[in-house]
């Protein structure tokens, strides 16, 4: 046999095996689409449909939180800005460290408190010395009043005294003379001249006498009264004269300690035992970084010493769920930084008014916090995490997924299987968790409900109003406990969501 013949033999039989082996492949293909297309109708089918059942209901609100500690001890910046922007922070403990009750914390920089302390020790010694000074003088003032009514006033009486019985003496002997020089003129001894000059003597001595008794009686009556007066007025004025001196020392000395105080505020010590954790915050889109170098003004948050013993998370709540929320409800806590531990907690306090608006047409949010049960070792303050509030709890409710939920006329309903057709039942619902919505009554349970109504019905096959109600009197003849739908206006049919249902009802879950 030569080579093209044995050649041509091998070519006929691969261009026979070729469209057999073609065919075999597109029966397999059109069998397996085959079988495809009836799992594909399974799955369909059993998706679409919802056996009612009794379950666990649970409606909470779900919001991101900041772990902080409810019993933290604040450590506050307590030196005053003197015509600055701050004080600068000059060394301080690292962050996370324990700390005992007196170990320091922070060094506040003191050099310009020292400058104003030693300049404030000169004005207060000078202080002093104008009290001392003024305390004299006021001795002195008390003493000088002293000195002249108890001393130079008797000391001047006695001198004008002696002065009136002199000029007395001399007036008893001024008499006595002319009585002897008239006595001497009758008998012709002396003449009448000299008798003339003796009455002119006389004359001059009462006078004598009558000016030192006035000299007497006015220092008696009103020079004294006079220089008391002077030296009383000159001891208030340096009363005075104390007080202010007092006053002004007493102003320096306070300055002083407030001096003292602020250098002494300038280092920070542990005022309890715990955990240092810096105030590291935004504030106003600028960040507020505790460390060396940081100008740190009065008052200003510096630390916080947390007791990690009893933890909480500061939750920020939206105002549509604020009303859902209140003291004593269960929660449970997961941290982002350990997602696969679950927390448990209860809310412990919720914030009467909402924060201040972030800007015009923000929505207003409720602070909550909610006390962690046994916080683990590992749980620390700035940690993040996320809240579950549960306001609505039944250990045993008949519910329905809320795509199996329809909205005709304001009333609601869901299409029940029926043999091998479809039953739009009026139902009357419950709270829903944006999931699951609870069913009084309409449907029981082991009821098949469609997840997609629409798909086995048209909208025009619902009930009207007036349909429902009187279809709603018959079952009622006929033993059946459903809800009586109240008469509404005529609305297009639709599937119900959550938001409409939460906006249909009280104590809807989210």
């Amino acid at each position: 046999m030569s080579a093209s013949q044995s050649w041509s033999g091998q070519y006929g039989r691969v261009s026979v095996i070729i469209p057999v082996a073609l065919c075999g492949a597109i029966l397999l293909l059109v069998a397996f689409s085959r079988k495809e297309g009836i799992w594909t109708q399974q799955a369909e089918q059993t998706l679409l449909l919802h056996s009612v059942e009794r379950s666990k209901f649970e409606a909470f609100v779900t919001e991101p939180g900041d772990i902080v500690s409810s019993s933290n001890v604040e450590v506050r910046c307590e030196v005053e800005s003197r015509g600055s922007a701050g004080v600068t922070i000059v060394s301080l403990c690292e962050e996370g460290t324990e700390v005992k009750k007196g170990d320091l914390l922070v060094q506040f920089d003191d050099s310009v408190l020292q400058n104003e302390l030693i300049a404030q020790q000169i004005v207060v010694a000078k202080d002093k010395s104008a009290l001392i000074q003024a305390e004299s003088n006021l001795a002195n003032a008390e003493r000088t009043l002293r000195e002249y009514v108890e001393g130079l006033f008797q000391q001047e009486v006695e001198t004008l005294e002696s002065a009136v019985f002199v000029t007395e003496e001399d007036l008893r002997r001024k008499e006595l003379e002319l009585a002897s020089n008239r006595r001497m003129a009758a008998k012709g001894i002396l003449n009448q001249l000299q008798v003339s000059a003796g009455e002119f003597a006389l004359e001059k001595s009462r006078k004598d006498v009558a000016a030192s008794k006035r000299a007497l009686d006015v220092f008696k009556n009103f020079t004294r009264e006079r220089k008391v007066g002077e030296f009383t007025a000159e001891i208030e004025k340096q009363k005075a004269n104390v007080e202010a001196a007092e006053f002004t020392q007493k102003l320096s000395n306070q300055k002083l300690r407030e001096i003292t105080e602020q250098i002494d505020h300038c280092t920070i010590h542990a005022p309890a035992a715990g955990q240092v954790v810096y105030a590291n915050e935004r504030q106003r889109g600028e960040p507020v970084v505790i460390e060396e170098g940081s100008q740190i003004r009065f008052n200003q948050m510096v630390a916080r010493l947390p007791d990690i013993k009893k933890m909480q998370v500061d939750v920020k709540i939206n105002e549509s769920h604020i009303n859902r929320v209140s003291p004593g409800m269960r929660a449970e806590i997961t941290l982002d930084a350990d997602p696969e531990k679950v927390l448990f907690g209860e809310v412990n306090r919720v914030a009467p008014y909402p924060f201040p608006m972030r800007w015009h047409g923000a929505p207003l949010e409720y602070g909550v916090e909610v006390a962690i049960e046994d916080p683990p070792s590992t749980i620390r303050p700035g940690l993040r995490a996320k809240v579950r509030i549960f306001f609505e709890a039944e250990t045993s409710a008949l519910q329905v997924p809320l795509a199996a939920v329809i909205a005709h006329e304001q009333l609601h309903y869901c299409l029940v299987r029926d043999g091998d057709g479809w039953d739009p039942r009026p139902i009357t619902i419950g709270p829903n968790n944006n999931n699951q919505v609870v069913v009084i009554e309409g449907i029981t349970e082991g009821d098949q409900v469609a997840l997609t109504p629409f798909r086995f019905i048209q909208r025009s096959d619902l009930p009207t109003a007036a349909k429902a109600a009187v279809n709603d009197q018959e079952s009622n003849q006929k033993g059946n406990q459903l809800a009586e739908p109240p008469q509404q206006s005529h609305e297009a049919a639709k599937e119900f969501t959550a938001t409409e249902i939460g906006t249909s009802q009280v104590g809807v879950g989210t």
